[in-house]
């Protein structure tokens, strides 16, 4: 903020670290409130037939699954304000020409879109990923 030269850039700067701040208690309070959707979204229920996890029942292919949502929670968490503020910064530059911003916004902007797909992949597509690596 003190990077800004005047009153309107630093307004949009403090509403622009409020809108991200209420993005994340937004994701968390979804994620919290609502596991169902997610589960359902994911698919995570399936594969798992009790509710109790059995440390005898870790082999292998199951330490593979919990690694495998493990990475992709992560990689969907990290990336997904990332983009969200490449996409600001974008569209901030858009509205003011002197607003600055890196040299090259794409990558800003491919790279955590790219994440975010691999993480969904790595999520949904757990189990044929683990079959895959058991052979």
């Amino acid at each position: 903020m003190s990077f800004d030269v005047d009153f309107s850039q630093r307004i949009g700067t403090i509403f622009y670290l409020i809108f991200i701040l209420l993005i994340t208690i937004g994701i968390l309070y979804f994620l919290i409130r609502n596991p169902e959707k997610v589960i359902d979204l994911f698919k995570l229920d399936k594969n798992f037939d009790n509710n109790s996890i059995s440390i005898n029942n870790f082999n292998a292919k199951n330490i593979l699954h919990i690694s495998l949502f493990i990475t992709g929670g992560f990689l969907i968490i990290e990336n997904s304000t990332t983009l969200i503020s490449g996409l600001y910064l974008v569209f901030r530059k858009s509205l003011d020409s002197n607003f600055p911003v890196e040299e090259n916004p794409a990558m800003n902007l491919i790279v955590p879109a790219l994440n975010l797909l691999l993480g969904g992949i790595l999520i949904t597509f757990r189990k044929n990923i683990s079959d895959y690596f058991e052979k």
